[in-house]
């Protein structure tokens, strides 16, 4: 069974999207959080079932208040690419195929696009959605491939390039999905249609 993978902050002002709050001030960043982070909950957990993946690990309740009755987990400690190998580790181990991850600051991220993905991975090993920014905005993977998330230089421009040049690296195959935006600063309000107050 297709499971989609949500990792997400905890709503805090001060803890998400602090390249955006420098802009727009704390308040307005944590709105916008909010509000993106419910959408695109909403949008794809209208048809496929999600897990969410938090941090910090006492949040459990901030994130059922504003994600609503889902699948909680929080995520283990270390670095990111060691947290998603070990939550993919969690859901390939209980038997879900495939495993897609996402963020919840991607509002074009919607059932349509995990749709798209699940296809892919009937014939690819893994499936990247690039972002506008050099990171991804999806990944999933058809199999176990616990090597695929080191020596990654997370929260850089390569992210998505050195992903590609991993699993070149590995032997798998791979499909992109269509570049889109993900919420980090002022400069994406606008091309995301969030630029209203």
């Amino acid at each position: 069974m297709t499971t989609v993978l949500l990792f997400a902050k905890a709503p805090r002002a001060g803890l998400v999207k602090t390249r955006l709050a420098r802009d727009v001030g704390e308040e307005r960043a944590l709105a916008l959080y909010r509000s993106v982070g419910a959408r695109v909950a909403a949008r794809v957990g209208a048809a496929y079932p999600i897990t969410v993946w938090f941090e910090p690990q006492e949040a459990e309740n901030e994130m059922r208040a504003w994600l609503g009755n889902r699948e909680f987990r929080p995520q283990p400690t270390g670095d990111l690419g060691l947290r998603m190998q070990r939550a993919f580790a969690t859901h390939l181990d209980r038997g879900d195929r495939p495993v897609i991850a996402i963020g919840a600051d991607a509002p074009g991220v919607d059932a349509t696009v995990v749709a798209e993905a699940v296809r892919a991975l009937e014939t690819a090993d893994v499936v990247l959605g690039p972002a506008v920014d050099g990171g991804y905005y999806l990944l999933g993977v058809a199999r176990s491939i616990p090597d695929l998330f080191r020596e990654i230089p997370w929260g850089t421009a390569t992210v998505l390039a050195r992903t590609l040049d991993r699993c070149q690296a590995l032997g798998v195959s791979t499909a992109l999905l269509a570049t889109l935006r993900d919420l980090d600063t002022a400069a994406d309000l606008a091309p995301l249609g969030l630029d209203s107050p």
